[in-house]
């Protein structure tokens, strides 16, 4: 195979698209905005770390799909190929993360979206939820999720691009702004907003979306070199993204006493560049990044237990459209109520950084295995890097977990 110039890589970038659509969202942005703007630049390194620990998993996930020819769901099942109750549980497993992290992003997906239409238009939030709705919904039962994803993806980019220039603008402290990248700190009160800020990139059930997608794109060894730039392009360009609004987020709102009770709190950051256009963009962007990946999770849904239940049809079964429309129906109702989503975001991604360790243990387990993988299993590396991951991503779960308890029965 002729070694690819940068511009033949870039025509093939595909499936990791997919996943950085999915995670620059409206939770993206409550979450970067809580967070420094109640710990300024101290909960950078969960970003960084979140950035690496996908490109790793997703590597591996990408890996297991080319080479296996198989899902990591049904690659995890040859692992121990005679025992039913193996299967069953990972794709209970599988099951239970999908269904409680999509019902979840989805409602802080439309809430926001909803929120951002309806500011910048100056319409009701019902109004505003039933228009998202209704185009989230036609995507669902049309098919039309490429066209609107590609269109959706440029306003995030261009959003992006809003925040770097922001950031250079705002003139973060140097010196907060690396100690909080490269020296990891946990300040009083904070396990649950860094739970959410890995979980809002590192989406477990994004890692078995991966391995699907890419058996499909590609299914030849040689290929792998074009799905690591994939990954390595989309993934540094979401965390880009995410990197800068926690930095402007701490630069602008911490210890202002600012309260983030919406994503809308995010369009005043854009002043230093926009300044009366702020709001008018800002809401306008907030509705750009929550179509996108309300866009994304029924697709995000139907893919996986499409492939869960092998539907002969995948993504176009009925049953699938059928599961396709009750997520988007439900997310639907809690924007139309008008419920705050700010909690609702937290809780979706707490719940993703709580099943995460488990779905990265999985993928790591799956890639070295030689059955599967053949030739193509982990270096030493890559088995070090994702070792971390699930270390680290078990013990903040851990500690979240204990948290939660504790103030459950205080």
């Amino acid at each position: 195979m002729a070694k690819q110039t940068f511009k033949e890589k870039l025509k093939t970038i595909g499936p990791a698209a997919i996943i950085t659509s999915a995670f620059i969202g409206p939770g993206t942005i409550t979450t970067t905005t809580l967070a420094g703007a109640n710990y300024g630049y101290q909960l950078l390194w969960a970003v960084l770390f979140s950035i690496i620990a996908l490109m790793v998993l997703m590597e591996m996930s990408a890996r297991i799909g080319i080479i296996a020819g198989k899902d990591v769901i049904h690659a995890a099942e040859e692992l121990s190929p005679d025992n039913k109750n193996w299967g069953i549980f990972v794709k209970a497993l599988v099951l239970f993360a999908v269904f409680i992290t999509c019902f979840g992003f989805q409602s802080g997906n439309e809430i926001g979206a909803s929120l951002g239409l309806g500011d910048a238009l100056g319409i009701s939030n019902s109004i505003s939820a039933l228009i998202v709705g209704a185009i989230v919904m036609v995507t669902v039962l049309m098919g039309t999720t490429k066209l609107l994803e590609k269109i959706m993806l440029s306003f995030v980019s261009a959003m992006g691009l809003i925040f770097v220039i922001t950031m250079i603008l705002v003139k973060p402290n140097i010196s907060e702004l690396l100690k909080g990248l490269f020296i990891p700190s946990m300040p009083k009160g904070a396990i649950v907003t860094a739970m959410a800020l890995i979980g809002t990139s590192l989406i477990a059930i994004n890692l078995v979306l991966h391995s699907i997608i890419s058996k499909e794109k590609w299914n030849k060894p040689e290929e792998l070199v074009e799905a690591r730039f994939d990954i390595k392009v989309n993934v540094i360009i979401g965390g880009l993204i995410t990197l800068s609004m926690l930095t402007t987020s701490a630069a602008l709102l911490f210890k202002t006493g600012t309260e983030i009770t919406s994503p809308l709190v995010f369009a005043t950051q854009l002043e230093p560049v926009l300044g009366e256009w702020a709001r008018f963009v800002g809401s306008l962007g907030i509705f750009a990044a929550g179509l996108s990946s309300a866009i994304a999770i029924p697709f995000i849904l139907k893919t996986i237990l499409a492939s869960i239940f092998k539907w002969p049809k995948g993504i176009d079964d009925n049953r699938a459209k059928i599961m396709g429309t009750i997520v988007v129906i439900f997310g639907t109702a809690l924007a139309v109520a008008d419920i705050k989503p700010t909690q609702i975001i937290i809780f979706a991604q707490a719940s993703s950084g709580f099943f995460l360790p488990f779905f990265a243990a999985l993928i790591v387990i799956v890639s070295n295995s030689k059955k599967i993988m053949g030739k193509y299993t982990n270096t030493f590396l890559q088995n070090v890097l994702g070792i971390i991951a699930v270390v680290v991503t078990l013990t903040i779960g851990l500690i979240g977990l204990y948290g939660t308890v504790s103030n459950l029965l205080s």
